[in-house]
């Protein structure tokens, strides 16, 4: 176990700073992780509004361009800096681990890639939930991270999960110093006031229940846009006028809207609200989980602090009977 004091913490992020892209969370108009200019804006506690996910995970990407006959596609660029990201929560942290095995393990691609094997995790624990919404303690969330965090008066315990983490603290060993302080299960401890108490819910699909979300859902997709973990996207072409140039792009899309599941000839599979509404929560607890043992939601509520009708899931799931 390792500590970096208080005193010095600051000195710390500035010393990164200099070689380093470094990202954590600020408040601006709303909480979101941003680029750091001054170590004074950062807000370890915050957990954000806005996912990180955008950073690995562009909103908006070109794939591949033609233009006069001559195809090209965008190239990697190996000499960025490499990047701290500072402040992640443990449900942040599970959740791009659920974006790295779909980005690099299901199916590697290239771009999120290269950003992920250029980013540092560093995680803060945190020691009470941010809000009601939270429901993290339920989700059976593991370790997944370069550096942690755990705030004590005077210093920062510092726990080391990767050689990644390793190698970054011996590069920045004068900040450093080993303790005999050590971390107690209470330490480790998070618990959240809200809980998902049915684990699989495969019985429920049919369950009269649901009405009590779907009939107060906008289908605005304000959950998938604010969800840390999902990863759906449409690739469309964008052409000019001349019908010379044409770029493919990649979106983030959302299983909430009429349009995604949208073919040919018109047929859309999920055109009721209904279905779509419990297709988010099924692929999010179920279907994920079947396939790959483990959740695709990592209990941020960040779905739930965003939805303009507050739909708690979570509430609407403990309370169906069998």
């Amino acid at each position: 176990m390792l500590k970096i004091n208080k005193s010095s913490f600051n000195d710390f992020l500035s010393d990164v700073m200099r070689y380093n892209e470094l990202v954590a969370p600020v408040m601006t108009d709303e909480s979101r992780f941003e680029t750091i200019k001054d170590v004074s804006a950062i807000h370890l506690d915050l957990h954000t509004y806005f996912p990180v996910k955008h950073f690995f995970f562009k909103k908006r990407q070109t794939l591949m361009s033609f233009d006069k006959g001559k195809v090209s596609v965008p190239e990697l660029q190996p000499e960025k800096k490499q990047r701290v990201m500072l402040g992640l929560k443990r449900c942040d942290l599970n959740s791009i681990k659920r974006q790295d095995l779909m980005f690099m393990k299901e199916t590697e691609d290239p771009y999120y890639t290269e950003e992920r094997e250029r980013t540092v995790l560093i995680g803060y624990h945190c020691k009470e939930p941010f809000d009601e919404y939270c429901f993290c303690s339920s989700m059976d969330l593991g370790d997944y991270y370069d550096l942690m965090l755990y705030e004590k008066e005077d210093a920062y315990l510092v726990e080391i999960g990767s050689e990644k983490g390793r190698s970054f603290v011996d590069r920045y060993r004068k900040y450093f110093w080993d303790t005999d302080l050590f971390l107690t299960p209470e330490d480790r401890r998070m618990e959240t006031d809200l809980k998902l108490e049915k684990r699989d819910i495969a019985a429920y699909y049919n369950s009269p229940d649901w009405k009590k979300g779907v009939d107060i859902c906008f289908s605005c997709a304000a959950c998938v846009t604010l969800c840390p973990s999902c990863y759906c996207f449409d690739l469309y072409d964008e052409i000019d006028s001349k019908l010379s140039k044409v770029e493919r792009k990649r979106n983030w899309a959302s299983c909430q809207l009429t349009c995604f599941t949208k073919v040919a000839g018109g047929h859309v599979f999920r055109d009721s609200r209904e279905d779509r509404f419990k297709h988010r929560i099924y692929h999010q607890l179920q279907y994920f989980r079947e396939k790959h043992g483990m959740n695709l939601c990592t209990g941020c509520g960040r779905c739930i602090r965003g939805c303009p009708t507050r739909i708690n899931f979570v509430n609407i799931l403990n309370d169906m009977k069998d």
